[in-house]
């Protein structure tokens, strides 16, 4: 197989305050197409930072950066976002889809930026979500899909554009089991079609699906395992899905089993404006809650009522798995802001504000910059509103 990324004596150095924080420090990786990789290690080796130095969306300090023989360190921000745009796709764990757009929009979006006309797009779009199971599916709104199809539309977007390789960061963390499976699956079919996968995951059952495992410690990596992939079907006998590591601080015993799993610490962001002092939980969930009730709904009934309305025909067990399974991807969303509200809506407003930036002359015939537009002012209501709670605490 060809070399499809290579990474030599890769270092990424952040000054915090008088401190160096070294998250990369000398990292050599090759990646050859259509290989099938896990990352793996503890918060704060160093993971997510080179998630973020494959995927573009960093530079490193020092080193150097060949995808598919072009130089990434030496590209400005219009080239790396072309890498991105063209020969990377994205999964994430929290989806990150537009609320008030279809499925069908939400996977067209990479392809504006490619500047596909409106009819390929929309053909392309359709192929890609039914290339996941989502083909009765693409005319909802991801309020109206459950956990596990929000994140197969999301697959389907990093799919549109026929991208290089798939980045996947936690695809199974919002997830029930049933769901992981589901999505795992999907990944896997991918990469026996010729996709490159490269997963980063704190699950060693989701990690058995890569053919190489690469495990940091402290920016570095410590080994780079060959692994054979079997016991595809683990993660269907998982009965108990353990929350993402990202949202516990504390040991938490695993009573059905008898063991006990122990939690990493989240690795606190500050924020330079608000800093990381608590915010008053409560009047922040409340606040976000009555925003963005339509989203990240968490009342149970509420939940059911919705999808009574939007699908009579469910009934039953059909039904409750619906409401369970958006009850707690929600539920997990919800945590995460309550962990660091302010980071994650200061994200949302930076992506938004580039995407209006950026937008084409379909997109506002479309209406979709007004949708934007919308939803980029209550996150910047919500961001006032934190501001105050923090003010008067």
């Amino acid at each position: 197989m060809a070399d499809l990324i290579s990474l030599k004596g890769i270092k990424r150095h952040y000054d915090v305050g008088s401190e160096v924080v070294r998250a990369l420090d000398g990292v050599d990786l090759i990646i050859k197409q259509n290989e099938y990789i896990s990352i793996m290690g503890p918060s704060g080796s160093g993971k997510s930072t080179l998630m973020n130095m494959i995927g573009c969306l960093d530079t490193p300090t020092e080193g150097t950066y060949e995808f598919e023989g072009e130089l990434v360190h030496e590209m400005d921000d219009n080239q790396l976002a072309s890498i991105r745009n063209r020969k990377i796709g994205f999964v994430f764990q929290t989806f990150n889809l537009l609320p008030k757009a279809t499925a069908l929009r939400n996977v067209e979006v990479p392809l504006i930026y490619a500047n596909v006309r409106k009819s390929d797009r929309v053909e392309k779009a359709r192929e890609a979500l039914i290339a996941v199971g989502l083909e009765e599916r693409m005319h909802h709104k991801p309020n109206e899909l459950s956990g596990g199809q929000r994140q197969k539309v999301a697959i389907a977007r990093a799919l549109v554009n026929a991208p290089s390789i798939i980045l996947a960061d936690e695809p199974t963390g919002n997830l029930d089991s049933k769901s992981g499976v589901e999505i795992m699956k999907i990944l896997d079919r991918l990469q026996n079609k010729g996709n490159t996968i490269i997963l980063v995951t704190h699950e060693e059952y989701i990690a058995e699906h890569a053919n190489r495992t690469i495990n940091l410690f402290d920016g570095k990596i410590k080994d780079d395992l060959k692994t054979v992939r079997v016991r595809k079907a683990r993660i269907a006998e998982e009965h108990i899905k353990t929350a993402p590591r990202v949202l516990l601080e504390k040991p938490t015993d695993v009573s059905n089993s008898g063991r006990k799993v122990v939690f990493e610490p989240p690795v606190e962001v500050p924020d330079p404006e608000i800093g990381p002092g608590p915010v008053e939980t409560s009047i922040e969930i409340r606040e976000w809650s009555k925003m963005k009730k339509t989203f990240y709904d968490i009342n149970e009934q509420s939940i059911r009522e919705s999808w009574i309305e939007y699908d009579p025909k469910l009934s039953g067990k059909e039904l409750e798995t619906q409401v369970q399974t958006e009850l707690k991807a929600n539920t997990s969303i919800v945590s995460i802001l309550e962990d660091n509200p302010v980071q994650y809506l200061k994200e949302e407003v930076k992506r938004y504000e580039d995407w209006i930036r950026t937008a084409t002359i379909d997109d506002i015939e479309d209406g979709m910059v007004k949708d934007w537009t919308g939803y980029l002012k209550d996150v910047n209501d919500l961001l006032n509103t934190l501001k105050r709670i923090k003010a008067s605490a």
